[in-house]
């Protein structure tokens, strides 16, 4: 493939400049010296797992910047690549440029690649919301500035937890609330039917079972809040299983139409409220503060609840679906975050009254994970960890940094789940453990407050 070259040298990019009525200087390179450093490229990229675009491909002559504080980060982010640039400040060198690209084929920034002497000296990219230098290892920048207060400081699990053994659903739950005598409660969907947990007396245990005829069946279901305990709203759906036409490949495919939402008083009975839906596609509901969310399609429905029932108040457009949502503080300065899953990318938002401001996503564009978003502070440094499993039905662990939110699961074996919610109402997180999918065994591990 024809890569283009420089002839004209920018002083801003390449370090250069004209005087007066002198000849500048004519940039070339060899065919042979192209096909050299392209390979070099295409090598370092496939190592850590990048695509990058041949046609945006560009080479020119530079100079490697002077090793000073305004150009730490860009040494920093070459030398967590094993690429010590600085030791070449001031070098002159042929710069290499392209349009780096992630696994789904969207752009991550501009790859850079510095050559001295004939090898690669340097690499990173620009990008994220602040167009800085990153490593090739950070590889979901901030797409938006969070405005977040703190980090995850993660070194492992915080050591004070009790263990208990209980058989929970590997699936986990979607919505906490409490019952009218403030008691936690957790729900889950199990083959169509709501299992509604209750802890109590120290022990987690089933309290409710919510099982719906004339082919309905709960696709999600969410808490909503109240002074005399929660009330419940269900999603139900029609599915349908249709067989695959005559030679193709893959199994049955399921069609779901979503046809209403119920709603359970505090006692968990069902109350004649409904919202019908006219078979729309919905993927999961939510609540916000007086707010009901439900996500149809690449929207966000908003419902508000008044002397006339619920009533659809405005509607909020997203570029992709969202099968799981789940609204948390990460960092605990008072912004919620919204993370929102379509099976294939998680993604984080801010809300700004109907619209929501998309901040960080993985960019995998594939089906990667399954079931629903928790979040908790199990290593107790006032910040929080997102937990999602991926399609294996293993947890994935992302936390917070000032990069990006990045997968941290050097603890969490394959199968393994791990769902996190305050259970008895103690301010610590306290969280599920699921050790065997399969069977569903695993331990309830109750935070307990460290010894002084």
């Amino acid at each position: 493939m024809k890569k283009r070259i420089f002839c004209a040298i920018t002083a801003a990019l390449l370090g250069l400049c004209g005087c007066g009525g002198q000849e500048e200087e004519v940039f070339s390179l060899t065919a042979e010296q192209q096909e050299k450093y392209t390979q070099i490229i295409d090598q370092v990229t496939e190592e850590f797992y990048w695509n990058y675009d041949k046609d945006s491909l560009v080479f020119g002559q530079a100079v490697v910047p002077e090793n000073t504080e305004e150009n730490a980060r860009l040494f920093a982010a070459s030398a967590d690549c094993e690429y010590a640039l600085s030791a070449k400040a001031g070098t002159d060198a042929v710069l290499a440029t392209a349009a780096l690209l992630h696994y789904n084929g969207e752009q991550a920034g501009q790859l850079v690649c510095y050559f001295t002497g004939g090898s690669l000296s340097g690499i990173c990219y620009q990008g994220g919301y602040d167009n800085g230098y990153y490593s090739l290892q950070e590889r979901n920048p901030f797409l938006s500035d969070g405005g977040f207060t703190a980090y995850d400081t993660w070194t492992g699990m915080h050591p004070a937890f009790d263990q208990s053994a209980a058989n929970f659903p590997a699936e986990g739950f979607l919505s906490v609330g409490e019952d009218a005598s403030g008691n936690r409660l957790c729900v889950s969907l199990q083959e169509g039917a709501v299992q509604v947990y209750r802890y109590s007396g120290g022990a987690l245990r089933l309290w409710r079972t919510l099982s719906f005829g004339s082919g309905l069946e709960a696709t999600s279901a969410v808490f909503l809040d109240g002074e005399g305990g929660s009330r419940l709203a269900v999603l139900l759906s029609s599915i349908t299983e249709t067989e695959p036409a005559a030679g193709s490949e893959g199994g049955e495919i399921s069609t779901i139409r979503s046809e209403k939402i119920v709603f359970y008083d505090e006692n968990m009975q069902l109350t004649e409220t409904e919202i019908p839906l006219e078979s729309v596609r919905a993927g999961a509901l939510a609540w916000d503060d007086g707010t009901l969310m439900l996500s149809v399609d690449q929207t966000i429905q908003l419902y508000t609840e008044g002397a006339e029932g619920w009533q659809r108040d405005t509607v909020a457009r997203l570029k992709h679906q969202a099968d799981y949502i789940h609204i948390t503080d990460l960092d605990g300065n008072g912004t919620k975050e919204y993370l929102m899953s379509d099976g294939m990318d998680l993604y984080l938002y801010h809300r700004n009254g109907d619209t929501f401001r998309q901040i960080w996503s993985t960019h995998l564009g594939v089906e990667s994970l399954y079931g629903p978003i928790t979040s908790g502070d199990l290593n107790r440094d006032g910040v929080k960890e997102v937990y999602v499993c991926d399609m294996t039905g293993t947890t994935i662990r992302y936390i917070l940094t000032e990069k990006g939110l990045r997968s941290s699961n050097e603890d969490i074996d394959y199968g393994q789940c791990i769902y996190p919610c305050d259970l008895n109402g103690d301010g610590l997180d306290d969280y599920w453990f699921i050790a065997d999918s399969i069977q569903r065994q695993g331990y309830l591990c109750i935070a307990q407050e460290e010894a002084e």
